[in-house]
């Protein structure tokens, strides 16, 4: 059983893990880069997965799951130490300074719990254990411009249908997001570990993971398709992988909808 650690490194927007070396990047992605390149344009299910943007510039990944609503990570909205940080862009498609589509972010939702589990040391964004459930947002979108691609369906079941839904896909998921080394194209990790759903609705799992990837989706591949199940909220630092793998808060522990 793996240890939880007393507090948990966010990955978000480039301010932690920036610093790492080659040799320590590796140690964080389990041994080794399994991320592929996915080509422009993106077809399903990659093509609900975008960016968001927030006022102060900060970068996470979020996915259309409606016409006009995204998911992503509740951290990417408390990045900047001692104020919030409201979401004003997100993009589908993202793909060297191009997109598909492009919405204004009109409001963002989380549960008030996250925000007050978190602090900062230094410039880096800490999540206390108590707040990590709660490490997910809604974004209340409008389209401005571009082709809006469908949305990504959402796991519908309760929690022993989760269950039974990562037995049946081995325990194995799919992750996309704009990684901080790779920003302006999208990358995956097909076919990822997924180690443990954990009593809080959290899950562990083994998708190499960067800043960027924050509120990126992690998904099963169905009989019926694809569905998301969770997203990106933390990992530990290098030095600390062999306590713990990366953390996704799932949609068990969404908040309600606007």
């Amino acid at each position: 059983m793996l240890r939880f650690l007393a507090l948990l490194s966010v990955l978000c927007a480039g301010l932690a893990h920036a610093d790492e070396t080659p040799a320590q990047r590796n140690i964080l992605f389990f041994g080794h880069d399994d991320r592929q390149f996915i080509a422009a344009p993106y077809p399903a299910p990659f093509a609900p997965v975008g960016q968001l943007e927030t006022r102060a510039g900060n970068l996470c990944t979020a996915t259309l799951i409606a016409p006009d609503l995204a998911i992503t990570a509740a951290h990417c909205f408390l990045m900047e130490p001692k104020k919030g940080d409201d979401g004003v862009w997100f993009k589908t498609g993202v793909h060297k300074h191009r997109y598909t589509a492009r919405y204004q972010v009109l409001a963002q939702v989380f549960h008030p719990r996250f925000q007050k589990g978190t602090f900062f040391k230094g410039n880096d964004l800490y999540i206390m254990p108590e707040a990590s459930p709660y490490d997910m947002a809604w974004i209340k979108l409008k389209l401005v411009d571009g082709t809006p691609p469908p949305p990504m369906p959402l796991f519908r079941g309760d929690r022993k249908a989760l269950q039974a839904a990562i037995k049946a896909a081995g325990n194995t998921v799919t992750q996309a997001g704009y990684a901080g080394d790779h920003d302006d194209v999208l990358t995956t990790h097909r076919n990822c570990k997924l180690t443990a759903l954990r009593r809080d609705n959290t899950i562990l799992h083994r998708c190499d993971t960067l800043s960027g990837d924050s509120g990126s989706p992690i998904w099963l591949d169905t009989p019926t398709g694809p569905q998301l199940i969770a997203t990106q909220s933390s990992a530990p630092d290098w030095f600390k992988r062999k306590t713990i793998d990366n953390i996704g808060v799932s949609v068990l522990q969404a908040p309600p909808r606007p």
